[in-house]
């Protein structure tokens, strides 16, 4: 289950990166993006709301916070990121935790 949870992650983290090379370069360096530079909660990680972002669209949700492979508030966090469009900044900050593990 665990080695179908990291390669979920791992697609989402693919995708939302080759989404975000797509988008459109502007010519002023932009500030980040507050979950970019943000402390998050002590139940919260970027690899978790991403793997929420993909068992809300594709799986037991339910089962996954019952197993612990997420918690509700990473699937919270995953809706609003769905909402607001913004999974691709949440791909960003799991590199960013990838490169610092």
């Amino acid at each position: 289950m665990r080695a179908r949870a990291s390669l979920a992650v791992a697609i989402a983290v693919a995708t939302a990166v080759s989404l975000a090379a797509c988008a459109e370069a502007t010519d002023a360096a932009p500030s980040p993006h507050p979950i970019l530079t943000s402390d998050l909660p002590s139940d919260v990680t970027a690899r978790g709301v991403l793997l929420a972002a993909v068992l809300l669209s594709e799986g037991d949700v339910e089962r996954a916070v019952a197993d612990g492979l997420v918690t509700p508030a990473e699937v919270d966090e995953a809706i609003r990121a769905i909402e607001r469009d913004e999974l691709d900044v949440w791909a960003q900050r799991a590199e960013s935790e990838l490169a610092e593990d």
